[in-house]
């Protein structure tokens, strides 16, 4: 695996997980729609924070390589189809 993607996931995976929490208890109990609005709201506004005062970047720059490392893999996969 690339490097950059390892480092990458590393750091994503508490985000990832604490969302699907996040997201799962909210579904429960307000909504599946209002679920997906308020959960990425807030997920974002603390990957913001941690990005920001914990990494000292600023910007999404990881959640932007992941989205065109998948979209890529996609691309990749329906050329072969």
């Amino acid at each position: 695996m690339d490097k950059v993607l390892e480092a990458v996931l590393k750091r994503q995976i508490p985000f990832i997980i604490g969302g699907t929490i996040t997201g799962i208890s909210v579904t429960y109990y307000y909504g599946f729609l209002f679920s997906i609005i308020v959960n990425s709201a807030i997920w974002m506004f603390i990957s913001f924070i941690v990005n920001k005062y914990y990494w000292k970047s600023t910007g999404f720059k990881d959640e932007k390589y992941l989205m065109h490392y998948a979209v890529s893999k996609l691309n990749s996969m329906s050329r072969r189809a």
